[in-house]
């Protein structure tokens, strides 16, 4: 019997095949007993589809290539009875069952269809219910009609999405979405209409976000079951926007091909799923005003993380690529699923808080709120920008296959860059422009999905984790000439730790020992210094003298040339800066922030303050009255991000703003910087 453990150790194994079993547990937090136990499980399933075991050699394990080839193509049948949902699993597909009922429903409905006891399929109606009620939707239930969905068919169809996305990135979500079709004898159309969406595509020159695409066949699957049942109305908003968008006609003739007719009001609903799941190409939606958004978000990630971006022209065409459909999403409510969230929030703090802040242009365009997921996925877009500006040399060459959108395969070719520094990679492509370009332009592949090649083909996941870092590395260093960080197994390294101490957490331990020994792996686990750690009161200064802005910015590097900082290259740099660009580095309230790009003379990442008495005129322009000047020298785009959300906190607070501009001392600064670092904690 499958269970949602014994399928995420299934995908471990398949994914990495050469993880130590220690390896394995630590990934999935499983004690000995707990993997030995969800190994048991996972064999017994295995058996009952005819299939061989998976065997444990000493510290590792064998995979038949007969459940590799199971697994890759989705051919694991797995039969009602082997299947057992989790919770949050389980809510949403009750949801899904009633969203496509065919006769009323009762208890014991879901009790048949999720395997589960009365109490238990009671608990999970009632958890339901409150979802539901945060979605605009009740879940109602008579003794005449059973159980039924209640409220505007927009919002049952919006919820049903989430219920869809969700499930389609948890281990039992499609075999659950397939059982819950299955209950009520439909027929799985997914494959014809893929093949019609698919051929629409190519008709009208877009293309779909490889994860979306799939949500999507789903989403239109469960709207043929249940059109037809409610009228659907939609804000006048929405639907003169989309009916004016050349997308009009697909969605036109894919109401006509899923509904055997054409009404208005479904065809500006499926349209915007459409806009929602395509990438943003220019016939889509040719609008001026949505490039000039594109570009003020990326001129305010600039202000805001003082990252001068190369290759600025390639970032435009990709941010407007994410951009378009994430403005149809935005202006028509439809609900975005972002697994990574979590991780994002954790391991890219700063960044977040910077891009969520640089995103107002795009707020202030649709006159809506910008959810944390959207948020995600422009931190993901922005994070492979800002990124070390090491030279990396260029020995092997490695494509990437990423079908999950273009934040995504930025993320991991950003990460792979980090890991594999002696490789040059090209850019990311779908499996279909893969095949259309010859294999002597690459060395091996990273792919998030399975695929055949010629090549060394290593399976990852868009956000890695300390343990597939270390895989995908040995993994690499196998088949090509490649240093490895570090030469100690880890997983003996604690088998013999264990034997002399207790240990309190085996996956803490791991990952402190991987970092420490592959000595910080990459730029992202750094240490990122506070405020207070780089702005020290040997480079905070003070000035009742006259100057020109040129002195003002010389006088503010001066602490950080004397002491090696930068070079004097550096503070030309900054001034040459501003007389290219403008004004640029007045952030407001009189404060500017000079800085230029790390290679033009950093030598290790510092901050110095000058704060003048007579305000000083940027570029001579009386707008630009500076009485603050703090330099920035950034050794990459990421160590300091810390230290700028903390200056940024006193910028926004005009209290705090008034006491740094009325303090005499460089004490009283660092007095007020080490407070607000002791208040964070």
């Amino acid at each position: 019997m499958f269970d949602h453990k014994s399928l995420q150790l299934l995908t471990q194994m398949v994914n990495y095949p050469k993880l130590s079993i220690p390896e394995l547990r630590l990934q999935l937090n499983l004690s000995p007993r707990q993997f030995e136990y969800t190994l048991n499980k996972l064999n017994d399933g295995l058996i009952e589809l005819d299939l061989p075991k998976i065997e444990v050699i000493e510290m590792g394990f064998k995979i038949d290539e007969r459940v590799k080839k199971h697994w890759k193509n989705e051919e694991l049948s797995l039969g009602r009875k082997q299947l057992v949902f989790q919770e949050n699993e389980r809510l949403y597909l009750i949801y899904l069952y009633t969203y496509i009922r065919r006769e009323p429903i009762s208890i014991v409905h879901y009790q048949s269809l999720l395997q589960v006891s009365r109490n238990t399929a009671l608990a999970d109606v009632k958890k339901l219910r409150a979802l539901c009620q945060g979605e605009g939707v009740k879940l109602d239930y008579n003794r005449t009609d059973g159980f039924k969905l209640e409220g505007e068919e927009r919002h049952k169809r919006r919820f049903a999405s989430v219920c869809i996305g969700t499930l389609s990135q948890l281990p039992m979500g499609r075999p659950g979405i397939k059982q819950v079709m299955d209950s009520w004898k439909y027929e799985d159309a997914s494959t014809t209409i893929k093949q019609q969406l698919t051929d629409m595509a190519h008709e009208y020159q877009v293309v779909f976000v490889g994860n979306r695409l799939d949500q999507l066949i789903y989403e239109l699957l469960f709207l043929q079951f249940r059109y037809g049942r409610n009228a659907l109305f939609l804000p006048v908003k929405q639907t003169e926007l989309i009916q004016q968008q050349p997308l009009f006609l697909m969605g036109k003739k894919l109401s006509a091909y899923l509904f055997n007719e054409a009404h208005e009001m479904e065809i500006v609903y499926l349209t915007i799923q459409l806009l929602s799941a395509t990438q943003g190409v220019p016939h889509i939606y040719p609008s001026e005003e949505l490039s000039y958004v594109s570009d003020e978000i990326i001129r305010e990630v600039e202000r805001l993380t003082l990252v001068p971006f190369k290759e600025k022209p390639i970032l435009q065409s990709i941010l407007y690529k994410h951009l378009v459909p994430a403005y149809f999403r935005i202006m028509c409510e439809v609900p975005l699923s972002n697994p990574l969230i979590d991780t994002i929030k954790a391991e890219h703090d700063a960044l977040f808080k910077l891009v969520k802040q640089a995103l107002k242009p795009l707020s202030d365009f649709t006159g809506e709120w910008i959810s944390d997921e959207e948020v995600g996925y422009f931190t993901i877009l922005f994070g492979g920008h800002v990124r070390r500006l090491e030279p990396e040399p260029k020995v092997y060459r490695a494509t990437i296959v990423c079908p999950n959108g273009i934040s995504s395969s930025m993320m991991l070719r950003t990460q792979l860059c980090q890991l594999f520094p002696g490789v040059h990679f090209t850019e990311s492509h779908s499996v279909a422009e893969l095949k259309q370009i010859s294999p002597d332009s690459y060395d091996m592949i990273f792919s998030t999905i399975y695929l055949e090649s010629s090549k060394p083909v290593y399976l990852t996941r868009p956000l890695l984790t300390v343990l597939e870092e270390d895989y995908l590395q040995q993994a690499v260093a196998a088949d090509f000439d490649l240093p490895v960080p570090s030469a100690v197994p880890i997983d003996e390294l604690m088998a013999t730790i264990r034997k002399h101490a207790t240990i309190k957490s085996e996956k803490a331990l791991y990952t402190d020992l991987t970092n420490h020994l592959r000595q910080m792996r990459s730029i992202e686990r750094s240490h990122s210094p506070m405020l207070s750690e780089l702005l020290t009161v040997d480079k905070i200064r003070f000035t009742d003298a006259p100057l020109d802005w040129k002195e003002a910015i010389q006088l503010a590097a001066k602490p950080l040339e004397e002491q090696n900082y930068i070079t004097p290259d550096y503070t030309q740099a900054m001034i040459n800066r501003v007389l290219e660009i403008g004004a640029f580095i007045h952030v407001g309230k009189g404060i500017a922030i000079p800085h230029a790009r790390p290679e033009q003379g950093v030598q290790k990442l510092g901050m110095s303050l000058l704060r003048v008495k007579k305000p000083v005129l940027l570029l001579d322009q009386p707008e630009h009255a500076i009485d603050m000047f703090i330099c920035l020298a950034a050794i990459d785009n990421k160590l300091h991000l810390k230290a700028l959300t903390e200056l940024t906190s006193f910028l926004v607070n005009d209290d705090s703003l008034n006491r740094l501009k009325e303090a005499t001392t460089a004490d009283e600064i660092i007095a007020m910087m080490q407070k607000k670092g002791d208040d964070k904690k």
